[in-house]
């Protein structure tokens, strides 16, 4: 009897240590989570370097700057061609190496689908070009989506200025063939020649109210977009309370130590 008792009794210590290995285990589980655990205390962010608010602000109001002037410079040249008239600068080099590559480049992926679309292609595409990188723009919620509309509003009045000289055929096309004045040749197929004028007004103020309101909005929404960059951000709520990979080195290794004894 004396031995058993003797052979029972270190089992006491034994469960004692279980039971310390264990407050030790929870106590550094409990650690652990509260470790990576966030406050719910609200933070302010550090305020923004000036030049990370000023530097994109002024960068957006050059470039309506600069659309604001081309805009100026379409409303006069685009109302009607007359012989020897004085195209702006900056006009003059956008239709020469952005609007006429548009248009013959229509005219190239309608080249099979008969002649009537085929003529028609090239402003369709013009127009329809900057319209679907607009929509795309708008979709994606890109800052760039007025300066994209601009450009649909912008083609409208240049397209305007081929359907007013649809009859009287005065404007310079490229290669000097009169006869292929794509106007011409549609509004004559439509029956259409007397109606030249009032598609042609329907085009130039449509697409100049849309440039307005494509500037209007880009400014406004540059603006829009400074305001914000200077407010405090919100802080959202964080991440559950997770155990940190050196907490479960910890755990693991007083494990081991538990199911060594």
């Amino acid at each position: 009897m004396q031995i058993a008792s003797s052979l029972a009794a270190p089992q006491a210590p034994l469960r004692s240590a279980h039971r310390n290995d264990g407050a030790l285990i929870a106590s550094h589980t409990t650690l652990a989570m509260t470790v990576r655990q966030p406050t719910a205390k609200s933070v302010q962010p550090e305020p923004l370097d000036p030049v990370e608010r000023y530097v994109p602000l002024l960068l957006k109001v050059g470039v309506y700057g600069l659309l604001i002037v081309l805009y100026v410079q379409a409303l006069d040249a685009f109302l009607e061609y007359r012989p020897g008239m004085h195209w702006g600068n900056l006009l003059f080099i956008i239709r020469t190496l952005v609007f006429l590559p548009l248009h013959e480049g229509g005219h190239f992926i309608s080249m099979f689908f008969g002649r009537t679309l085929y003529v028609l292609g090239g402003s369709f595409w013009q127009i329809v070009f900057p319209l679907l990188w607009f929509i795309i723009a708008l979709r994606q919620r890109s800052q760039t989506f007025p300066f994209a509309l601009f450009w649909t509003g912008e083609n409208m009045m240049d397209v305007s200025l081929y359907m007013r000289d649809a009859a009287v055929r005065m404007l310079p096309l490229l290669g000097g063939d009169k006869t292929g004045h794509d106007w011409h040749y549609l509004l004559g197929e439509w029956n259409m020649m007397d109606d030249a004028g009032t598609l042609a007004d329907i085009f130039y103020y449509g697409g100049a109210l849309i440039c307005a309101g494509a500037i209007m909005t880009g400014i406004g929404w540059a603006v829009y977009a400074f305001v914000q960059s200077g407010r405090p951000v919100p802080v959202l709520p964080g991440p559950r309370p997770t155990v940190t990979p050196e907490a479960e080195d910890d755990i693991d290794s007083e494990v081991r130590k538990i199911e060594g004894l």
